[in-house]
C-alpha cells in the first residue's frame, strides 16, 4: 500500500496519501487521513473468533498462532472452461481449465474484513508450496503476528500462518521464494511494513513456512515506502532485490533498490534516480531478475507535483551482474542527457488520489515490469496514467527487445486500457506474456488476464470475475490494493486479486472455489453455524495453463 511515514515528518499525523511528504505537496491536507496508531483501519473482530476451534497440526512453539491446518471444505461451483469475452480479440478457442479458490478458510467464514492488496510466492523447487498475502488481520489476537495464508497442495488449500515479524496485520507486505538455500518449505524472503507510529521495513526470511516459527528479521530501517521483493537462486544463496521509496536518500532520489547476494545476511541500499525530482520519485519501485543475473527495475521519475497530478517519467534501470558491482544500475543511459535510466516515457501525467476515485479505488502509483526468463533482452513494462480525455486513469504496455535501449514509441496494440488499475505482467518460459488488470466497466470490478506471444498483437483474454464495484462499501484505502500479482511458474501462470466475495455463479464465469461457508444457490455467506455474513473483499488465487504459441492463430 501507499504507507505513512514517521511522525515527525507531519507533528502528530500519520499520512496515508501514497507517501507523500507535506512539504512537496501544497494539497496534500485535502486527501490526508488520521488513523490513530496505523495507516489502515480495520473495523474490530466479532465475538465470533473467541469461539475460533484451532487445529493442533503442525503447532511448534507455544504462543504461536497456526489456524487450521487440515484442508477444509469447499464448495466448487461453476467452471466449464469456455472462454469469457474481453476487452482484446480472442483468437484462442480452446477450452482452459481455470483454477480459481477464495483464500480465506473455512474456520474464519464470519469474518468481514477488507482483505485486500494480495502478493503470492511460490517455491521454485516445490510448486506446490505458496505463500499469499493480504491485508488480512491476526483473527485471535491484537498483539499476536501478523499472519499470511500457506498453501501446501498446489493452491487448492489454504491455512493462515501467523509467522511475519509485525503484530496483529501488516501495512504492506510482499515476498518471494527463490531456492538457492535448499529449504523445502522455505527460503520465503519478504518486506513488511509494520502499521505503528514509525513507519518500520523488514527484510526477513523463513527456512520453513509450515512452522510457527516467526521470521528472522536480517534488516530492519524506518522512513521508506512500498517494499517489493523479488528473488533468485544463483549457485547456493539467494539473491534478493527489494524495490523501496527510501526517504533517507539524499535530495529527493528516493527510488532505491535493496540488494542481497547472500541470503539476506546483508543488504546494500542503491538509489536508482539519476535526475532532478519534485522531492522525491512515486511510490512504486518494481525489480525484475532474469535467470543469467539480469536485474532492471522501473520507477516513476517524478518531475513535478501539485497535489493532484504527478508529471512523471517511466524509467527502466539494469544491471548485468546481479547488482553485485560498486556502481549497479547503470548499464542503461538516456541518449537525451547521457544519465542513467531509460526514459521509457516523458512527462506522462498521473493523476493523485488518496479519496475513492475508480469507484471505491484511490489510484496513483500502478507499475510493473516483466522479462522474459530465457531471453533477458525481452522486457515489458505496464503502467498508469490520465489516459485519454473521458478517462480516469488508464493502463499502457510497452515492449523493449534489445535489453532496454529502445522501446515501442506506441503503447502494444490493445493495451491501452481505459479506467483500469492493477496492472502485473509474467512472461512464461516459452516466451508467452501474461498481462493482469482490474478494470471498472458498467459498475463492476472485472478482472482479466490476457496472454499473447507476440507483443499483443493476438491474444486471448479470459475474465476471472466481474463482480459489483459498489458493495462492499470500503473499510479503508486501498479497496482492492495498491497492486495484484501475477507470475510464471512452468506451463502455469499463477497470480492473485482481491475482489467482492459474494457466492455468485455469474460473477466467475471460469468457476471458483470456496474454502469458507457459502450458499452459492442463496448467493449467501454463512459463519459455518448457518447465520449469515455480509459481503466482504476477500483475496483470490488462480492459476491458468500457458497457452502454447503454436496454438495462437497466425
Amino acid at each position: 500500500m501507499y504507507a505513512g511515514f514517521p511522525a515527525y515528518y507531519f507533528s502528530s499525523e500519520m499520512c496515508v496519501a501514497c507517501g507523500i511528504r507535506p512539504a512537496c505537496c501544497p494539497a496534500l491536507p485535502k486527501i490526508q487521513s488520521r488513523l490513530p496508531g496505523e495507516t489502515i483501519a480495520v473495523k474490530a473482530l466479532a465475538a465470533f473468533w473467541m469461539r475460533l476451534l484451532p487445529f493442533t497440526l503442525l503447532v511448534m512453539i507455544a504462543g504461536i498462532l497456526l489456524i487450521e491446518r487440515k484442508t477444509p471444505p469447499k464448495t466448487r461451483i461453476g467452471g466449464d472452461g469456455l472462454q469469457s469475452a474481453g476487452t482484446l480479440s480472442p483468437v484462442y478457442a480452446s477450452p482452459i481449465q481455470v483454477k480459481l479458490v477464495d483464500l480465506i478458510p473455512a474456520s474464519l467464514s464470519g469474518e468481514t474484513n477488507q482483505d485486500s492488496e494480495p502478493f503470492l510466492a511460490v517455491q521454485a523447487a516445490n510448486p506446490q508450496v505458496m505463500v499469499a498475502s493480504a491485508f488480512t488481520p491476526n483473527p485471535v489476537s491484537s498483539s499476536s503476528n501478523a499472519p499470511v495464508y500457506v498453501s501446501q497442495d498446489g493452491g487448492n488449500s489454504w491455512v493462515l500462518n501467523a509467522i511475519t515479524p509485525v503484530p496483529r496485520m501488516t501495512c504492506d507486505i510482499t515476498h518471494a521464494m527463490p531456492t538457492g538455500e535448499n529449504h523445502p518449505r522455505g527460503d520465503l524472503h519478504a518486506g513488511t511494513l509494520a502499521c505503528a507510529a514509525s513507519i518500520t521495513l523488514d527484510e526477513s526470511e523463513s527456512n520453513d513456512v509450515s512452522s510457527g516459527a516467526i521470521m528472522n528479521v536480517q534488516s530492519t530501517r524506518s522512513n521508506v515506502d512500498q517494499p517489493f521483493v523479488r528473488a533468485l537462486a544463483i549457485s547456493n544463496s539467494d539473491h534478493i532485490y527489494v524495490g523501496v521509496n527510501d526517504f533517507n536518500q539524499p535530495n529527493g532520489h528516493t527510488a532505491t533498490v535493496d540488494v542481497s547476494v547472500d541470503g539476506g545476511v546483508s543488504y546494500k541500499s542503491f538509489s536508482i534516480e539519476a535526475r532532478n525530482t519534485a522531492g522525491q520519485d512515486g511510490p512504486s519501485v518494481r525489480p525484475a531478475v532474469a535467470p543469467d543475473n539480469t536485474v532492471y527495475a522501473a520507477f516513476f521519475g517524478w518531475r513535478k507535483f501539485n497535489g493532484t497530478t504527478a508529471t512523471s517519467d517511466v524509467v527502466v534501470v539494469r544491471d548485468d551482474a546481479g547488482g553485485t558491482g560498486p556502481n549497479p544500475f547503470q548499464a542503461l543511459r538516456d541518449p537525451s542527457d547521457k544519465l542513467p535510466g531509460r526514459l521509457v516515457v516523458k512527462g506522462a501525467s498521473i493523476p493523485w488520489s488518496n479519496a475513492p476515485t475508480l469507484g471505491q479505488e484511490r489510484i496513483g502509483s500502478t507499475l510493473s515490469i516483466a522479462v522474459d526468463p530465457n531471453n533477458s533482452s525481452t522486457v515489458y513494462v505496464g503502467w498508469a496514467d490520465h489516459g485519454r480525455k473521458g478517462d480516469i486513469y488508464a493502463l499502457h504496455v510497452r515492449r523493449s527487445t534489445d535489453r532496454g535501449l529502445t522501446w515501442s514509441k506506441a503503447d502494444l496494440p490493445r493495451t491501452t486500457i481505459s479506467n483500469a488499475t492493477n496492472i502485473a505482467l509474467a512472461v512464461a518460459n516459452n516466451g508467452v506474456v501474461g498481462l493482469l488488470y482490474q478494470q471498472l466497466s458498467a459498475g463492476r470490478w472485472v478482472t482479466h488476464v490476457v496472454q499473447s506471444h507476440d507483443g499483443f498483437a493476438t491474444a486471448q483474454d479470459l475474465i476471472l470475475a466481474s463482480v459489483p464495484a459498489d458493495t462492499p462499501v470500503q473499510q479503508f484505502l486501498p479497496y482492492l490494493g495498491d497492486y495484484d500479482y501475477l507470475l510464471s511458474v512452468g506451463n502455469e501462470f499463477r497470480g492473485v486479486f482481491c475482489a467482492n466475495n459474494s457466492p455468485e455463479l455469474a460473477n466467475f464465469p471460469q468457476g471458483v472455489t470456496y474454502q469458507r461457508a457459502a450458499d452459492f444457490s442463496t448467493k449467501t455467506l454463512t459463519d459455518g453455524s448457518g447465520n449469515r455474513v455480509a459481503v466482504s473483499i476477500d483475496p483470490f488465487y488462480f492459476s491458468v495453463p500457458v497457452i502454447p504459441r503454436s496454438a495462437f492463430a497466425p
